[in-house]
């Protein structure tokens, strides 16, 4: 069972056991972190934000997160919490500052170890700071592989791969994929309707409209889905693989979360829950650096329950 909620700055949200943050710069980050109750609160620093310690939270525990692997940044955090203590507790994460690979981690432990509750919430910005030239990633790109935890079975066989892509506004990131996965056949996942109307044009501004992301691909007609709702875009590709038989058709399908934070979760779920173990991988280009604050101000807030 999955339930999503629109939550008020202005109401009684309630209260958890732990709740934990991924920081940057961003405002609707600490405006959050400030309303939500816990009985412990945490702030997640990761290295790839490249923080100085004069700009680190005041409030709550901060952690340092080493560098590795989303493995090996998220299982020493995992284990200075406790977070299997809460297994049967109030647990909440908020997905706005995480990077993708790491949310997707941890999403994969929750449901692999039989938590019974998890909420988490989403903030939507008022707007980007650039438009569409805001740039979420930096510096140099040093791998693209499948993020643990979502890791499928291969197969030998003559068939092409297919490659669903849930594209943001990051085209280099988008480019870098399409380029090392050019001989697959390419299905765009588009955020429709968008977190707002201004932002599904300044995406289709980067991706689709330039078409130069996707370079000679084989490219397919998109899938729309949500971008606020990761339940519907699970629902949205898992529709799109039955109807076209694509477990059949294709050698692997690769999904590839490149959009926003509830579409990433959507991703996650649909492999968690209908895909473990099948020629089915989540794939992630991996980049050094990534900006501390992309956006001004909040729009809306989201909560989502899933229950494993």
């Amino acid at each position: 069972m999955y339930y999503k909620d629109e939550l008020d700055r202005s109401d009684d949200w309630g209260q958890w056991d732990l709740f934990i943050s991924a920081f940057n710069l961003s405002d609707r980050l600490s405006i959050v972190f400030d309303k939500v109750k816990a009985e412990k609160k945490c702030w997640l620093v990761f290295p790839e934000y490249n923080f100085e310690s004069n700009e680190l939270p005041k409030d709550g525990i901060t952690i340092s997160v080493a560098k590795g692997t989303e493995a090996q940044q998220l299982l020493p955090v995992i284990d200075n919490l406790s977070i299997d203590v809460y297994k049967s507790r109030r647990i909440c994460i908020d997905a706005t500052g995480f990077m993708r690979a790491q949310l997707l981690f941890l999403l994969a432990y929750f449901k692999k170890n039989h938590f019974n509750v998890v909420d988490v919430l989403y903030c939507e910005p008022g707007h980007y700071s650039k438009k569409e030239n805001t740039q979420f990633s930096e510096g140099s790109f040093y791998e693209t592989r499948q993020v643990i935890g979502y890791q499928g079975s291969n197969s030998q066989t003559q068939k092409k791969d297919l490659l669903i892509i849930s594209c943001g506004y990051d085209s280099q990131l988008i480019s870098n994929v399409c380029q090392q996965y050019e001989n697959s056949v390419i299905v765009p996942l588009l955020g429709f309707p968008s977190l707002r109307a201004d932002m599904y044009q300044e995406s289709i501004l980067q991706t689709i409209a330039l078409g130069e992301p996707f370079g000679s691909a084989d490219l397919r007609e998109p899938i729309f889905a949500p971008a606020s709702d990761p339940f519907e875009t699970a629902h949205a590709i898992s529709t799109y693989i039955r109807t076209n038989d694509c477990m059949n058709k294709y050698e692997h399908i690769y999904l590839c979360p490149l959009s926003t934070k509830p579409q990433v979760l959507g991703i996650g779920l649909v492999f968690l829950t209908e895909y473990d173990g099948q020629n089915v991988s989540v794939l992630y280009p991996f980049r050094d650096k990534y900006s501390k604050e992309t956006s001004k101000g909040i729009s809306k807030i989201w909560k989502y329950t899933f229950e494993f």
